[in-house]
């Protein structure tokens, strides 16, 4: 057993490490090379990949798209699955079990069908694919994601919390504003920044729901069709940074608002 502990458990979760980051690192250095194939090992290197990615149109372009999509699909997903996780959240023995899995369905289904039964529903409604359709696709995908994290949160929640709003004179209204949405915020920001970066790396309802306008994903795939190059590692790993950041800076949110309000309860509880 000591032999396990010292040796075997630590080699297996260093074997794991290289197996998920040794492909981005790879990545990262073939953005650095200096020829146009993709080939090892690198003789030379360059920055030039980063620098000419940035001045390139359809990549910026593709990548506003991505943000405007993910920015247009956060805000629906929270204000479907808010409501929603009140909903449920109200809810006790059976009928939570089946609004539960009502709401996380879309989440086990294939993307592929998912995806074309999607563009059949925008057809069968008379929309056309694009922008609208692609945040209305994606929202989908998000919202149950949204509503299990807030779900997570509200099990946490002491009910002295509302009862002692209560007795202070607050109707429910006061209590769910003043009380359980700032108790709720970091499972609704964690829920926001996740329905973001799954939204944005979404390619194939992207695909099947978009329309002249290319999300960065979409773009990506059809850059790929005419080989690999190293501008395409280096666009990758500059999207790959800012969503390490984007995931850093929500982990560290969401950590220190929950160790407030963690601090608040006991003040709370005793009243």
């Amino acid at each position: 057993m000591r032999l396990l502990d010292r040796f075997a458990l630590p080699a297996y979760f260093w074997l794991f490490v290289a197996y998920l980051f040794l492909p981005l690192a790879i990545m990262a250095a073939v953005g650095f090379r200096d020829s146009n194939f993709v080939a090892f090992p690198i003789q030379a290197w360059t920055t030039r990949w980063y620098q000419t990615v940035i001045f390139e149109r359809d990549v910026m372009s593709s990548i506003w798209v991505s943000v405007k999509v993910a920015l247009g699909a956060t805000v629906m997903s929270l204000v479907i699955g808010i409501p929603m996780a009140f909903f449920v959240a109200r809810l006790r023995g059976f009928w939570r079990a089946v609004m539960i899995a009502i709401i996380v369905l879309p989440a086990f289904l294939p993307v592929v069908v998912a995806a074309i039964s999607m563009r059949m529903f925008i057809g069968v409604l008379g929309l056309q694919t694009g922008i609208p359709a692609v945040i209305f696709g994606h929202a989908v995908s998000t919202v149950p994601f949204v509503v299990v994290m807030i779900l997570t949160r509200f099990g946490s929640m002491s009910p002295n919390l509302a009862d002692a709003a209560r007795d202070l004179g607050a109707d429910e209204f006061i209590v769910a504003y003043r009380v359980t949405l700032p108790y709720l915020m970091p499972a609704i920001f964690g829920g926001a920044v996740f329905s973001m970066l799954l939204s944005f790396e979404d390619f194939v309802r992207s695909f099947f729901l978009g329309g002249f306008e290319p999300t960065f994903p979409v773009l990506l795939f059809a850059k790929l069709r005419f080989g690999f190059d190293p501008g395409l590692a280096a666009i990758s790993t500059m999207v790959l940074i800012v969503s390490v950041l984007v995931g850093l800076y929500a982990e560290r949110f969401i950590r220190r608002r929950k160790l407030n309000s963690s601090s608040d309860i006991p003040a709370l509880d005793n009243t």
